[in-house]
């Protein structure tokens, strides 16, 4: 009886562990997966095309408009164009899986300019021009230094961006005084000035070694001082120096075509 039931013992074992080293591969965990995504890295130049705003913020800090008529005593105003740019841009991405990091640097050409005129409200006789402070900024053109961080998803550069901005701005201010004779005081300047940049953009491989960007930037420069020097003839005090100062901000949006020269 001892043997009969050691024996089926050994039989009911040895079938469990048949049994489990049958089915034991059904439960070996499958290869994982690795996610797939498009090159952007290595060197790449490019073009692009877009749209910007402008804004300019003028101070009379002295007020000079204020010497010449009580009613033009505002010291602060602030104008606001839109207009297009164009221009080029060149980098290098490093990748690692599907992060992308980089640098970038861009220069474009822009006819954006702001300008604005305060006038006192008098009327003279004739119609004639009545004391007025006429300002007008263009900004010629601007580029950028930055780098470059996101993450590629499919086709898609998803990447945010931040750094250096420099621009050219021409600048004029006209003070009108309707003496008789009438007096004029006007202040040129052309002056490169430096900021700072910061974005996020977007960018779409669509064929091999090319890809579609589409991006967004907001710059923001120095502020810019300049001296006008009294007249003494209706336009400030002999001698009197009148301090001008200037700021600029400019959001672009813009698209381009990028050539990436080989591999990461």
């Amino acid at each position: 009886m001892k043997k009969l039931l050691l024996a089926t013992v050994f039989a009911t074992v040895a079938a469990g562990s048949a049994v489990a080293a049958d089915m034991r591969p059904a439960y070996k965990a499958g290869p994982v997966a690795v996610p797939r995504c498009a090159s952007f890295g290595g060197w790449y130049a490019g073009v692009n095309i877009g749209y910007g705003y402008y804004d300019h913020k003028f101070n009379d800090r002295d007020r000079l408009g204020g010497a010449i008529d009580d009613d033009l005593a505002s010291g602060t105003d602030v104008a606001t164009k839109s207009g297009v740019n164009g221009g080029v841009q060149a980098g290098y991405n490093y990748q690692t899986g599907c992060t992308v990091f980089g640098v970038e640097a861009d220069w474009s050409w822009t006819g954006l300019r702001a300008s604005f005129v305060n006038l006192d409200g008098d009327q003279t006789a004739g119609g004639l021009p009545t004391d007025s402070v006429t300002v007008s900024s263009k900004l010629d053109w601007f580029g950028t230094a930055r780098v470059r961080s996101g993450v590629v998803v499919d086709n898609l550069l998803l990447y945010a961006t931040g750094g250096f901005a420099f621009a050219n701005f021409k600048r004029s201010a006209t003070f009108f005084n309707d003496n008789v004779p009438p007096d004029i005081g006007i202040l040129n300047s052309d002056r490169t000035r430096f900021g700072w940049a910061a974005g996020v953009g977007t960018e779409w491989a669509f064929a091999p070694n090319w890809s579609l960007k589409s991006e967004v930037l907001y710059m923001r420069f120095e502020k810019d001082d300049a001296t006008f020097i009294g007249t003494g003839t209706g336009v400030g005090n002999l001698g009197v120096p009148y301090r001008m100062e200037m700021q600029d901000q400019v959001v672009v949006s813009r698209i381009g075509v990028n050539y990436r020269f080989g591999g990461q």
